[in-house]
């Protein structure tokens, strides 16, 4: 039975306890985790929150028992259930995870096989580690489904990886975690890239699990707002060293190490926080009251940053961009889909509209389409002026080289060419257009380098050796070398950790101020959208469901699913309370 010592303050027993935790990588020499400490409680929250590189990950895989070659616990201990682990054999360790300790990570289905069903890899666990029949193991598999909330656990058994979104594989792998009754769950940037409402209901099910079946978890995130939503302890991690650690609302709300203060000060500069202190409507208020022929009610959050601009462009310039009734559809016959319908939106000159809904609401279906990429159904859409619905194909590639319309993609490192010098891929644009001699266009690119704020010491670089932020300055430096009139940028900073999403949200800030070029940002985080963009439009189910001023979208939104948005976004603040206000508003949705 566990002693004194191994009890927390209200009196549960420790399930993990990390002391002194140093992880050395043999092959450089190089000690890379500095000496890391914890005590996890049963039924209690541990988060781990850090920049990309600060050693989260790597700490956690210590734990698991899947450190990567030439990389091994070199010093201090790792207790789990009272037993030392740190120096278990393959074997024991094969034995141990999945039944004692067991995790969930971000991108999801790169850890499913896309070739097999996804109750079948569910069902899988259970044969090998359980010994359970086939019959047994499938009912088994169904009630795994059906504990993570997947609607019609029976059908989603039957289905593909590519057949789900990325919350539905996301439960999948919470199903196969929790298939063995763990004691411990690591979830490591377990909702990074997830729409927000997605991502809410993932951590909703976490605390829910936590609650139901005394689930121990170590949160890893580089978001503070995620950690503040579940974390009863944190710690916070920068190059390998644990900066500070304590209580979630003494950390984040007295930092005392200046990282933290400054983690604490991106997320105020583009997030949200709760309204006032934090106190919530009550249920009967009309937030989660029908849509229609309701006025816009006063939402739980506020912006945190001035609005980007004091109005919007004078109505008398011309719009760069007018989009009127656009409808897309994929497919034929039965089959058919209707990605995208009657979508109208205005952008004229400097000014930022961003655009934000759920995976499959049409967001980027939409940015195709204003760039030719995708055949439009319906509508038409006006690029400077000019009709481009139906252009040709030879017209379309004319109309692509003058460069008016530039787009920015979620993943710089998919998009620029490994093989090319950033320097190459920036200058690409340049000379597919003609007209200037080597030395212009290197000119050109030096000078499109210190806008962007990219020293030109990393001209000559690949993209594999930069920074993912840095890859995202020189996707735009690109994007804007030919000076286009539209940019489009899709997801920019979903996949930057917080420091390098604020420096990019800066950078883009700074640039609209002294370019005339007008934008449309596509996301799914609510911060950035509020902290970029004039006016904002919301799409749901292929629909545009609201559009207007951002800050008045975030503060009053009017539709159900927009204060759904509001309602899951994130804060510094816990709103336990936000669970049942959430499950409200989805119950209306799936009404309406």
């Amino acid at each position: 039975m566990p002693g004194p010592a191994d009890r927390d303050a209200a009196g549960r027993d420790t399930v993990l306890t990390l002391t002194d935790v140093r992880i050395h990588n043999d092959a450089a020499d190089e000690e890379l985790v500095h000496g890391v400490s914890l005590r996890l409680a049963r039924g209690g929250v541990v988060g781990i929150v850090g920049e990309s590189g600060s050693g989260k990950s790597l700490t956690c895989k210590a734990v698991l028992g899947v450190l990567p070659k030439h990389i091994e616990v070199a010093g201090g201990s790792i207790e789990l259930l009272g037993r030392d682990v740190a120096g278990l054999s393959r074997p024991e360790w094969t034995a141990l995870r999945g039944s004692s300790i067991s995790a969930v990570f971000q991108d999801p289905a790169s850890y499913l096989n896309p070739s097999i069903r996804v109750g079948k890899q569910v069902q899988e666990v259970l044969r090998v580690k359980q010994g359970l029949n086939r019959p047994a193991a499938k009912q088994r598999a169904i009630e795994l489904l059906d504990a993570v909330h997947l609607r019609d656990p029976a059908y989603v058994y039957e289905q593909y990886v590519h057949e789900l979104s990325g919350g539905m594989l996301q439960r999948v792998l919470i199903a196969i975690a929790i298939s063995l009754d763990p004691e411990v769950l690591i979830a490591d940037e377990a909702t990074t890239a997830l729409d927000t409402t997605v991502q809410a209901g993932i951590l909703d099910l976490l605390v829910e699990l936590k609650e139901r079946i005394g689930l121990s978890l170590i949160v890893v995130s580089h978001d503070l707002a995620v950690v503040a939503q579940l974390c009863d302890e944190v710690l916070v991690m920068r190059d390998g060293h644990v900066v500070e650690q304590g209580p979630t609302a003494a950390i984040l709300h007295a930092p005392r190490h200046e990282y933290t203060r400054l983690l604490v000060a991106e997320h105020e500069q583009y997030g949200l926080r709760a309204a006032g202190t934090g106190s919530r409507p009550p249920a009967s208020a009309p937030a989660s009251a029908p849509a229609s022929g309701s006025a816009p009610v006063q939402a739980p959050v506020q912006v945190q940053v001035p609005e980007p601009r004091s109005s919007s462009a004078p109505e008398s310039l011309e719009p760069v961009l007018r989009v009127d009734g656009l409808g897309v559809q994929f497919g034929r016959g039965r089959g058919r889909k209707q990605a995208l319908e009657d979508a109208s939106l205005v952008i004229r000159p400097g000014e930022t509209v961003g655009v934000i809904g759920e995976s499959g609401a049409g967001k980027s279906t939409l940015a195709r389409a204003v760039l030719g990429l995708v055949r439009a159904s319906a509508g038409s859409v006006h690029v400077g002026g000019r009709d481009v619905t139906h252009l040709s194909g030879r017209q379309r590639r004319a109309f692509g080289r003058e460069g008016v319309v530039q787009y920015v993609f979620q993943d710089p490192l998919r998009s620029l060419d490994p093989e090319h010098t950033v320097a190459a891929s920036v200058a690409e644009p340049l000379r597919i257009r003609g007209g200037l001699d080597r030395a212009a266009i290197a000119a050109a690119v030096r000078r499109q380098f210190r806008a962007v704020r990219l020293d030109e010491s990393l001209l000559e670089r690949f993209p594999g050796e930069l920074s993912g932020g840095q890859r995202q300055r020189v996707a735009i430096a690109r994007a804007l070398i030919g000076e286009p009139r539209l940019l489009i940028l899709d997801e920019p900073v979903s996949a930057l950790d917080s420091a390098n999403r604020v420096a990019i949200l800066e950078l883009l800030r700074e640039l609209r101020s002294t370019l005339d070029v007008a934008m449309l940002f596509i996301s799914h985080d609510l911060g950035s959208v509020a902290g970029i963009s004039d006016r904002t439009i919301v799409l749901y189910r292929s629909r545009i469901v609201e559009a207007g001023d951002t800050a008045r979208i975030v503060s009053a939104p009017s539709h159900p699913y927009t204060r759904l948005l509001v309602e899951s976004a994130p804060t510094l603040t816990s709103r336990p309370a936000d669970r049942e206000q959430r499950e409200r508003l989805r119950a209306g949705l799936a009404v309406s």
